[in-house]
């Protein structure tokens, strides 16, 4: 057993969280109520323009797919405010919501030809009852749709190619479709009166099981017109996707005219990065398989040298998801992508300095899904994952070094990213991404543009590669691990700063992406003015390698994010040994708390830190355990909307004495997955219940604390004093749970499902108990079930012999078991 393992952290209290209201209502709301006729007017005059243009346009169809003259598309601008509340929908007018956005542009399908919303528009005007919310709808935009719908419906690129289609080009496109029937809440059986509703709830989900299927019909029916659907359905709770082939005149009339696409996308191609092979390095090493309760990582890649010496005693089982080979070797030339990737699971510090015998710490499923050109044969990466993991049951841990050449989308999830966290969500399982590699040629251009190194990173090329914006997976970066110059080349960038090919931060919706770095090698650029883009053994990290095509098994001759993702996935590995039966978030939760930012960033950081380095560079010592000087707690659990959990851990008064000066480092790191739609453009839109965590504050004692969070524990009402509140000093988190409350500004821990943030406060100011919430609240998920999470808390003592593990330990199991 570990010396100075993690503890359990328990729970004290659990009960209705402490709702503050929300904001007072906008001037322009004011100002329409006050101003009705003229309101009406304007927005009848609208509706009487767009379904007169939208008839017209129906009737003039010829030649082209069939749609209904009753379902309309129209772009609605509404009160941002109100697109944040909980349950937001337009069904009432029976406006069917495809997809909104934060500025309040929301592009909608009416299902009446608006005559639903102009009933309502009538009644606000007489103050009829119901039709309040009508002074939210701030305009219905005029004009032709080709003149508003290619702009939120289209990728960037494709938008910026919209007006050089061709008509009879063929285009390879991946394609959203909006469904925004929401799933009914099921009734509680067991109340009076439950058997009857729970029919009537039956029914209600049959009849959206008919809906989907019709509008999957209607869309392929529209589909074959132009063309053909390429794979299957990936579907979530708002919407389903597929990958189609269409041509030019079709894309037109499927973003112009069909009313329920939400996005329109081109497909994604794969990028893995190999170069010619090196210098072969010694290998007399004894390998031992690994022990029997090791996991399985499932490396979803192109393949692996099974036979490699150095790999065979770790592999379990295989399986090739390419149609025309069954075949599991790794064929890319010249030196292998998967046998790379595997290796650095199973060697993370490389093999030199590791002593003999060597005990292998996981066991490998080698999953191929690149054939030797680096391509994905399977037509849709989204349903490929899904099938993955249902022939896969016992594997919860996947190592994904693979990625779109293309950035990340910033309206919508994408359909990879999103498969990625549903299946985190439901199967419990772990994926572990990269951010993606920036090509050498790019860097050349951006430094001859006078972009030098790190400049260049903040360039839209140079964001993150879907998939690596999923919301639940691991996303790991790279980064220096040593510096070099001699008198022709020079480094880019020194020990510890951020690689000059790893793309970076932050994530869709200003999520903290990545998540994490580590050592996936380094660049050179050449001291003449050609400014040649190379790379050296000096800043290489070690990896195995394909001996198919010859060459050595084992070299330092390639660099990029593909192999710093498998290092984390070994932490990840041995954490899954260590906690077999925790939920998922657990390991997220501890990897991210065992991280921290390199160079000693972690005491002062600022924002272009967390967008290079997400929380840092994690720690296999602090992942998996303490030292004298530093004591962990965890607890996982779940939680419903509206719930809050309160933990407290007790602060021994021989670390709070008045004379002593010495520093001491929090951290808190809170992890959840939920259910997740697409349709919406933003993290607590997309999430079906999200989760916060807040402190108390310094000399806030648990009960007042406990007051203040919560609203009602056991029944009964409970109250706080909000002035004495004011007055006290919170604990001076570096990141904040708004964006202008940490060190960092413009930044917030709650835009993330995996919230560290960490503060250094002297040991004098440390309060006799520290109490931490979490704090569930309600998206659009009816039936609110419960979410699963993990919260993690550690103190440690920096720079001073001061050793804390065991008071600190002792306090907390008296109060346990009184």
């Amino acid at each position: 057993m570990e010396q100075f393992p993690h503890l359990k952290f328990f729970q004290v209290v659990e009960g209705k969280s402490r709702g503050f209201g929300g904001g007072s209502e906008s001037e322009k709301t004011t100002h329409i109520k006050s101003h009705r006729r003229e309101h009406v007017e304007f927005l009848t005059t609208r509706i009487d323009s767009n379904r007169r243009k939208w008839l017209e346009d129906i009737s003039q169809r010829k030649d082209l797919a069939p749609l209904d003259p009753d379902v309309q598309p129209i772009l609605l601008e509404i009160n941002p405010n109100k697109l944040k509340e909980t349950g937001f929908n337009l069904l009432n007018y029976n406006i069917e919501i495809i997809s909104e956005s934060d500025d309040g542009y929301v592009v909608a399908a009416s299902l009446d030809n608006l005559y639903a919303l102009e009933e309502k528009i009538n009644g606000f005007l007489e103050k009829q009852r119901g039709t309040g919310k009508v002074a939210e709808f701030w305009n219905i935009i005029e004009g032709n749709r080709s003149s508003w719908k290619p702009e939120h419906i289209l990728s960037e690129t494709l938008f910026e190619e919209w007006y050089n289609l061709q008509d009879d080009q063929q285009y390879h496109l991946e394609v959203g479709i909006a469904f925004d029937r929401p799933t009914p809440k099921e009734p509680d059986i067991s109340q009076r009166g439950g058997a009857s509703r729970h029919q009537n709830y039956t029914k209600a989900l049959e009849e959206r099981d008919k809906l989907l299927n019709d509008r999957q019909s209607h869309f392929e029916e529209f589909i074959s017109h132009y063309g053909i659907i390429e794979s299957s359905y990936i579907e979530l709770e708002d919407s389903f996707s597929c990958e189609i082939v269409i041509s030019g005149k079709g894309l037109k009339d499927l973003v112009i005219n069909y009313p329920f696409v939400f996005e329109v996308n081109e497909k994604d191609e794969i990028e893995i990065h190999t170069s010619d092979p090196g210098t072969s390095l010694g290998e007399s090493l004894d390998i031992l398989p690994p022990n029997e309760d090791s996991p399985t990582v499932g490396v979803i890649d192109s393949g692996i040298q099974e036979n490699h010496r150095l790999l065979d005693g770790a592999i379990r089982s295989s399986i090739s998801y390419i149609s025309t080979d069954p075949s599991t070797a790794d064929f890319v030339n010249p030196n292998g992508h998967g046998t790379r990737v595997a290796g650095a699971i199973l060697y993370p510090e490389g093999i030199a300095g590791l002593t003999s015998p060597y005990t292998l710490p996981t066991f490998l499923r080698n999953i191929r899904v690149l054939d030797s050109t680096n391509s994905l044969s399977h037509h849709y990466p989204a349903s490929l994952l899904q099938r993955i993991i249902e022939d896969d049951g016992d594997c919860q841990l996947f190592n994904l070094s693979i990625s779109s050449k293309a950035v990340f989308r910033k309206k919508h999830m994408s359909s990879w990213a999103s498969a990625i966290d549903e299946l985190i969500h439901h199967e419990g399982v772990n994926f572990v991404l990269v951010t993606g590699n920036i090509y050498r040629d790019s860097i050349k251009q951006y430094l001859a543009d006078g972009l030098e190194y790190p400049a260049y990173l903040s360039q839209p090329y140079c964001r993150i590669a879907n998939p690596g914006q999923s919301a639940f997976a691991i996303t790991v970066g790279s980064i220096n691990s040593a510096e070099f110059e001699d008198q022709d080349w020079l480094s880019l960038g020194r020990e510890g700063e951020v690689s000059p090919f790893s793309r970076i931060g932050l994530g869709i919706w200003e999520m903290t992406k990545p998540d994490v770095v580590e050592f996936g090698g380094g660049l050179v650029v050449s001291k003449n003015s050609i400014r040649h883009i190379s790379q050296k053994e000096e800043l290489s990290p070690e990896l195995l390698r394909s001996t198919i095509n010859g060459g050595p098994a084992i070299s330092k001759d390639e660099v990029g994010t593909s192999f710093a993702a498998p290092k984390v996935t070994h932490i990840l590995a041995q954490l899954k040994k260590l906690y077999p039966t925790e939920n998922n978030n657990l390991l997220r939760a501890l990897l991210v708390q065992g991280a921290r930012l390199p160079r000693g960033r972690f005491r002062e950081p600022v924002f272009e830190d967390i967008k290079f380095f997400g929380y840092g560079v994690p720690s296999l010592e602090r992942v998996t355990r303490n030292t004298e000087h530093r004591i962990t707690f965890y607890n996982t659990s779940e939680i419903k909307a509206e719930q809050a959990h309160v933990y407290k851990v007790d602060i021994p008064e021989i670390l709070r004495k008045p004379e002593d000066d010495f520093e001491i480092l929090i951290e808190v790191t809170l992890a959840f997955t939920s259910k997740v739609r697409r349709t919406r453009q933003r993290l607590k839109s997309y999430l079906a219940t999200w989760l916060d965590w807040e402190s108390s504050k310094l000399e806030e004692s648990y009960d007042q604390y406990k007051s203040y969070v919560l609203s009602e524990i056991e029944g009964t009402n409970t109250e706080y004093d909000r002035g004495t509140r004011r007055r006290l000093y919170g604990v001076p988190w570096k990141l904040g749970g708004q964006t202008n409350h940490g060190e960092i500004r413009d930044l917030s821990r709650t835009n993330s499902t995996v919230q560290k943030d960490w503060a250094i406060i002297k040991s004098y100011e440390l309060p006799e108990e520290l109490s931490i919430a979490v704090k569930a609240h309600k998206s659009w998920d009816k039936n609110q079930e419960e979410v699963p999470y993990a919260i993690i808390f550690s103190i440690e003592v920096l720079g001073a012999n001061i050793p804390i593990y065991e008071v600190i330990k002792i306090e907390n199991e008296i109060i346990i078991e009184t």
